[in-house]
């Protein structure tokens, strides 16, 4: 058997004779009830994929680290019992050793907590995709270290254990080559200084950074940008893009800014723009004037807001919603066409 896939199946553990199959490459138990995985896991030499997502498997054993051919591994304990927090999704903790897992291209969702662990991801140098968790400040260096270690790195996932603690990354001197994906979740007292080197990212997100700085100054001059979203990412009272910012962005999403109370988009930003998310923004009183940009097929927007901004006149959306959803899938208190 080269096969085994369990997703969805009601089953509670896995048999410890699962380690007889010699042949094994594909072992899914995603969105099951198992908790635990048998030692004899150790034996699958053969194991390149193990997906572990929305299981209740909350610590990888220790033989994982013989895995020698696994190429992805992915696990996350899913929390449906809390409002959508920077921990909503629970992180499995790994043993040391991990390092010897020399084919891993991508490892999701992972505790990272001290530098002596963040060090050994370092030795995983062919690494695609990577989605850490409780990273604290004081891991800065070892962090940045890693990264630049990591020079296959496209799509980092790095995660604070709290909103309220801070990622740690100004140590870092120069971007990874291969970015094209970047998500950082937790406080950032100010964006990193090789930011506006990522000239060849494609999707950004920014939630609970809580910039006290306007990061669009930078993030609009990215010349590949197509997705960006700013969740408590920014404290401030404006935000401004200007002419000839965004010139690819296609979704841009800013929610939860509770100090924001106005937004300029000036004429020629945002040509290729479809999909803008506003809200909850409480402090927003209107939404942006429409007339500055352009109108793109099946384009729309999504307000969250308490109360309805003021409208001004707007010819860029055909659907404009007042309530929670995207792409015209709404939950609807109000709809207005334009």
């Amino acid at each position: 058997m080269k096969v085994m896939d369990c997703e969805g199946a009601p089953i509670d553990y896995i048999p410890k004779e699962v380690g007889n199959l010699f042949h094994l490459r594909y072992l899914s138990l995603r969105d099951t009830k198992v908790q635990t995985l048998p030692k004899s896991i150790g034996k699958l030499h053969n194991l390149k994929t193990l997906d572990l997502k929305g299981s209740l498997v909350s610590e990888l054993p220790l033989e994982i680290s013989r895995l020698h051919k696994l190429q992805y591994l992915a696990a996350y304990i899913e929390n449906n019992y809390i409002v959508y927090n920077i921990a909503h999704r629970c992180a499995v903790k790994i043993p040391s050793g991990i390092g010897c897992l020399q084919s891993l291209q991508k490892l999701h969702k992972v505790e990272a907590n001290s530098d002596a662990l963040i060090a050994e991801l370092g030795r995983l140098r062919q690494l695609r995709k990577l989605h850490i968790f409780d990273i604290k400040a004081e891991n800065g260096i070892a962090l940045c270290t890693m990264l630049e270690k990591m020079i296959n790195l496209q799509s980092p996932r790095i995660s604070a254990k709290s909103e309220e603690k801070v990622l740690e990354f100004q140590s870092m001197s120069s971007p990874l080559p291969l970015l094209r994906t970047l998500f950082l979740y937790g406080r950032l007292e100010k964006l990193p200084e090789w930011i506006p080197k990522l000239n060849f990212m494609v999707k950004m997100g920014l939630l609970w950074s809580r910039l006290m700085d306007d990061p669009l100054k930078v993030l609009q001059t990215l010349p590949n940008l197509m997705y960006l979203r700013l969740y408590d990412g920014y404290e401030g009272e404006q935000l401004h893009i200007e002419r000839g910012g965004f010139q690819n962005l296609m979704f841009l999403g800013l929610e939860n800014l509770g100090g924001l109370n106005r937004l300029i988009i000036d004429k020629g930003a945002l040509p290729l723009l479809e999909s803008l998310r506003i809200g909850p923004c409480p402090q927003l009183k209107e939404v942006p004037n429409g007339t500055s940009l352009k109108c793109q097929e099946n384009s729309c927007l999504v307000c969250n807001q308490t109360k309805a901004p003021i409208l001004g006149k707007s010819s860029i959306f055909p659907l404009l919603s007042f309530g929670i959803g995207f792409k015209g899938k709404f939950s609807m208190d109000m709809t207005l066409a334009i």
